[in-house]
């Protein structure tokens, strides 16, 4: 988390985030896992995904290069490149925790820079089933959060406003199931700037926000047996990724794509952080990576090999001398009291 621009952005965003902090409170959240990208967690909390052949007729290809994807900055940064690699026209960047960090139930959050999106870039913050690898898609479930850039506000020229939510579900592709809450543009643009995307899924209902507002843009009941089984009660993997074109943004061709007008032309998507909040005692977070245990000793010399910003419970930054449990490096560190 790039601490000092979210300061710079002056007032509003910071009586934002302590109304934010204050509702969590009141809902008996705590923060149980996030990765503020302060050090550079690819291949610790996230796979980077690499593809020529994408989903839904994109026209990038998805690489490991920093060009691509990287974290500087306090952020995790996916490039989307006018270029030709793999057949394609275009380069992009795409990542997932799938068997490195999932959960189930809670709320989760991402705070996004978007770069201008007209015409062709297809902004994501989603989630499905961990257990995509066994069961496949949809029966896995497909939850996403927010998705930008579709056709229809290209059609009215409010790609910068209007975002979605959808879900999927069904015991195979044949019987394939979704509801989306159908494109829902505010009062403000969503690119240029960073802006906080939520998700509150618990046992009945999926609801998102944006900018912590008090009205979600997406409600759905999901009370377990909905669709005839339990799709949405069970851990999932966060995904993030940038495409180019495609069915979602009605843009097929490489000379439909405005946004990356000309050769070498770039543009970025900026993840200041991911933060998970469950409620007091029900941290379900399963990560690939032990959770390091601190214990023996009550020496401030236990956190020094650690680098990085360590942060609370509360989602505040701490010193290394601090005492009680910690987040840091993308995994919990525990330490004694």
């Amino acid at each position: 988390m790039n601490i000092k621009n979210f300061l710079c952005g002056g007032l509003t965003p910071l009586l934002s985030f302590l109304f934010y902090c204050n509702a969590v409170c009141a809902q008996d959240y705590e923060l149980v896992w996030s990765d503020e990208f302060d050090t550079n967690s690819l291949g610790i909390n996230w796979n980077v995904e690499t593809t020529d052949a994408p989903y839904n007729n994109e026209l990038q290809a998805y690489t490991a290069r920093p060009e691509n994807v990287t974290v500087a900055d306090g952020n995790l940064i996916l490039t989307a490149r006018r270029e030709s690699q793999g057949g394609k026209k275009f380069t992009s960047g795409r990542v997932n925790t799938k068997h490195r960090v999932a959960f189930t139930h809670g709320k989760i959050e991402a705070r996004i820079k978007l770069p201008q999106l007209a015409n062709g870039l297809w902004p994501a913050f989603w989630m499905m089933g961990n257990d995509f690898d066994e069961v496949d898609w949809p029966k896995c479930g497909e939850i996403d959060i927010s998705e930008m850039g579709m056709k229809e506000a290209i059609a009215n020229g409010t790609t910068s406003r209007t975002v979605a939510g959808t879900i999927h579900w069904g015991e195979n592709a044949g019987s394939h199931q979704q509801y989306s809450g159908g494109n829902v543009t505010i009062d403000h643009d969503l690119t240029g700037d960073y802006h906080i995307f939520t998700a509150v899924w618990d046992d009945d209902y999926l609801r998102f926000y944006v900018d912590n507002s008090t009205e979600p843009y997406f409600t759905k009941m999901i009370k377990k047996g909905f669709g005839s089984g339990d799709y949405f009660h069970k851990p999932f993997f966060i995904i993030l990724n940038m495409a180019v074109g495609g069915d979602y943004t009605g843009i097929f061709q490489p000379d439909a794509v405005t946004a990356l007008p000309a050769d070498g032309s770039e543009a970025k998507m900026y993840v200041d952080y991911v933060r998970i909040y469950q409620k007091k005692g029900q941290n379900n977070v399963t990560t690939g990576i032990n959770d390091l245990q601190l214990s023996d000793q009550n020496s401030t010399n236990n956190l020094q090999n650690v680098t990085g910003a360590l942060y609370n419970m509360a989602g505040q930054r701490v010193s290394s001398d601090y005492r009680g449990m910690v987040i840091g490096q993308g995994r919990k560190l525990i330490r004694n009291i």
